[in-house]
C-alpha cells in the first residue's frame, strides 16, 4: 500500500505546464518560408520618403530588413523566421508570438470595437496604439497620407503580462530609424501625376529603386533611344515615363513569358504591349511597353536600347 500512495503522490508532484511555459515546446515553424511566401533577400535601404514609393514586394523586403535581426531576437524574445507574405507584407514568427508589417493607405485604429487604444509619439511621428485585442496593433502617420501598420499577437498561451505594447514600440521605432530616416522627399506632382523632369544616369539601374527614379531613368533612357531632346518625355510618380508615341511603365509579372528576349531578358507581346521581366529574384518586377503608330520590330529595338542600361550591373 505504501508503494502504491508514494507512486499516487509522485504523479501528483508531476510538473504541470504554466502559462509561460506554453502548450507546446518553443520553436519555429518547420515549414518555411510559407505557401504564401518568400525569403528575404539583400535589397538596398531607402532613406527619407523614399520608403513610400518603392515597388511592393521591395517595400516589404524592407520592412523586414530595416530592424537587424538581433534586434529582432531582443524583441521577440528567441529566434524569428521572416519572410515576405503575399508579395506585399513583412511576416515574422517567433517563439511565442508573430508579428506582420505593412504600408497602408488607410488607417483602422480607429475602428469601434478594437482594445485600448492611446496616443503616442515614435521617433518623431503620431501613433496610435491598440493593445488588448487580437491582434495588438500599432499605426504610424508618415508623409502622402500613408500608414505604417504593425500588428501582433501570440501563437502560444500569453504570459500573465501582455509585452505587445513593448514589441509594438520598439519594433516600430527599429523599422522607422532603418528605413524612413531624414531624408529627401517625394517630388511634388500636378493632377496628372507628373512630377518635375530630371535626367538621371542609369547608375545601378531600376530593380528595386523608389518609382520617381525609375521615372526619371525610364525617361532619360527614352529620350536617347528616340533622339529626343532633354524634357521631352513626361515621368510620373507611379514609375512611369510617356513621349508622344510610346509609353513604357514599371509592372509586377506574375505569369512566364515565352517571347522572344529582350536584352537578354524573358519578354513577351501580347494586345499590342511589350513586357519584360528584369530580374530572377522572385520580386516580378518589369517594365511593360506600350506604343501608337510603329512596328513591332521597331518596339523591339527601342525597348532593347531602353533595358539595357537600366539592367544595372
Amino acid at each position: 500500500m505504501a508503494f502504491l500512495i508514494a507512486g499516487l503522490c509522485a504523479g501528483c508532484m508531476a510538473k504541470v505546464p504554466t502559462y509561460e511555459e506554453g502548450l507546446g515546446p518553443k520553436e519555429l515553424p518547420k515549414e518555411w518560408p510559407t505557401a504564401n511566401g518568400r525569403p528575404l533577400r539583400p535589397v538596398p535601404m531607402p532613406s527619407g520618403e523614399f520608403l513610400l514609393a518603392l515597388p511592393k514586394e521591395t517595400t516589404a523586403q524592407v520592412l523586414c530588413q530595416a530592424t537587424p535581426e538581433e534586434r529582432w531576437k531582443r524583441l521577440m524574445g528567441g529566434d524569428v523566421a521572416r519572410e515576405v507574405e503575399n508579395g506585399e507584407s513583412c511576416h515574422a514568427v517567433g517563439l511565442d508570438s508573430w508579428v506582420r508589417i505593412t504600408l497602408n493607405r488607410t488607417g483602422v485604429a480607429d475602428s469601434i470595437g478594437l482594445g485600448t487604444r492611446k496616443e503616442v509619439s515614435i521617433a518623431g511621428h503620431p501613433a496610435t496604439v491598440v493593445v488588448g485585442s487580437s491582434p495588438s496593433l500599432v499605426e504610424v502617420k508618415l508623409a502622402d497620407a500613408r500608414v505604417l501598420r504593425l500588428e501582433t499577437s501570440w501563437t502560444r498561451v500569453p504570459p500573465r503580462q501582455d509585452q505587445s505594447e513593448g514589441l509594438l514600440l520598439g519594433l516600430t521605432e527599429s523599422v522607422l530609424d532603418g528605413a524612413f530616416a531624414p531624408g529627401p522627399k517625394l517630388p511634388a506632382a500636378d493632377k496628372r501625376d507628373v512630377i518635375e523632369r530630371k535626367a538621371v544616369e542609369p547608375g545601378a539601374g531600376i530593380v528595386d529603386a523608389p518609382l520617381p527614379e525609375i521615372s526619371w531613368k525610364l525617361c532619360t533612357q527614352l529620350e536617347r533611344a528616340m533622339g529626343l531632346p532633354a524634357g521631352a518625355a513626361e515621368p510620373y510618380s507611379d514609375g512611369k515615363c510617356t513621349t508622344s508615341s510610346v509609353r513604357v511603365e514599371n509592372t509586377a509579372v506574375r505569369s512566364e513569358l515565352r517571347g522572344d528576349p529582350v536584352a537578354g531578358r524573358p519578354a513577351s507581346e501580347s494586345s499590342g504591349e511589350l513586357s519584360v521581366l528584369l530580374t530572377d529574384n522572385g520580386s516580378g518586377q518589369g517594365l511593360k511597353f506600350s506604343w501608337s503608330g510603329g512596328t513591332k520590330a521597331v518596339l523591339r529595338e527601342l525597348a532593347e536600347k531602353v533595358v539595357r542600361p537600366l539592367l544595372g550591373s
